[in-house]
């Protein structure tokens, strides 16, 4: 799982094709302590990057992040679906394979 500042979220994400998993998340939250070992795990088989929200502000509020971990879904670019807050994998890869 790579992470990625601003500059890197618009090209990686926003200009990018195929389905993309994206992380939003801080050093200080304990859900997302608990949920990047699940992200880790599923980064074999799914493309995930990681966003700080508070090194990269900017494209927190773009997209509305409220809360910390949210685990947005972009397929060639397009937002499809934010999950917010700590999920198991089962549950991850089930919204994964919905766009595939």
């Amino acid at each position: 799982m790579k992470k990625l500042n601003s500059n890197e979220f618009r090209q990686e994400v926003e200009s990018g094709k195929g389905l993309i998993l994206v992380d939003f998340s801080a050093t200080w939250c304990g859900p997302c302590k608990m949920q990047a070992p699940i992200l880790e795990e599923l980064a074999g088989a799914y493309t995930i990057y990681n966003i700080d929200v508070d090194e990269s502000e900017d494209i927190a509020s773009q997209y509305n992040v409220n809360a910390v971990p949210s685990l947005m879904i972009f397929k060639d670019g397009v937002l499809k679906e934010n999950l917010i807050g700590f999920h198991p994998k089962e549950a991850i890869v089930e919204k994964m394979d919905k766009y595939q």
